[in-house]
């Protein structure tokens, strides 16, 4: 028998992703993992620390990261990446979506990185070699702060994909290699400011 494990904290904002994940992990024997070693196009990609941001005039707050991607692949390539933050308070975050561009404004300034690019800007070509990587920021709406366990998928670092039928729909899907990187915060996240969220574990999936 195939010992099934699954994450629930990453899917706790759908029970039906979860049954529809069971159905295809049934149908498939076990579900896919990303080859142990790469055999499509990879970036380098190296993450900067996740950190809250509380804008003093709205109050509003919002989670950010910057990030390195360097091309060391064979030819230039199209970088366009996808950020997702999944928290245990049921919220599904796209990165960007909602963000005001004085917010974007206000954190870039922050950083005082000359090479940071903002997320509008940063999708494009990237070009091979170390002295054409690109650095990025990320950011989503901090809706709420009552959190204790985060999730970042980031899409678009692998070419590696695989197709598989939809138990649901019988229809053909990609899964695309993607990169998890699962945060914990102890206490009050308020509480904690601008301090680093802890990593607590980050591996490759296919999603």
């Amino acid at each position: 028998m195939t010992m099934i494990r699954i994450n629930l904290t990453v899917f706790r904002p759908s029970l039906v992703s979860i049954l529809a994940l069971l159905v295809l992990t049934a149908s498939l024997g076990a579900y896919p993992i990303p080859a142990s070693v790469p055999f499509r196009w990879e970036f380098k990609y190296e993450n900067g620390p996740l950190r809250l941001y509380i804008d003093e005039e709205s109050g509003e707050a919002f989670w950010f990261m910057t990030y390195k991607v360097t091309n060391r692949t064979t030819r230039d390539r199209i970088w366009a990446p996808k950020f997702t933050l999944f928290t245990d308070a049921g919220e599904i975050l796209e990165s960007g979506k909602d963000v005001p561009t004085s917010i974007t404004a206000e954190i870039h300034t922050l950083l005082k990185n000359q090479f940071l690019e903002k997320q509008n800007e940063i999708i494009g070509d990237l070009l091979q070699g170390p002295e054409n990587a690109r650095e990025g920021l990320v950011l989503w709406p901090a809706r709420s702060l009552n959190v204790n366990e985060m999730t970042v998928f980031i899409s678009g670092v692998s070419g590696e994909s695989i197709r598989v039928r939809n138990p649901i729909t019988g229809e053909q899907v990609f899964l695309y290699k993607t990169l998890q990187r699962n945060y914990l915060i102890p206490g009050d996240a308020l509480a904690r400011g601008t301090e680093a969220i802890g990593l607590v574990e980050e591996h490759w999936i296919l999603r």
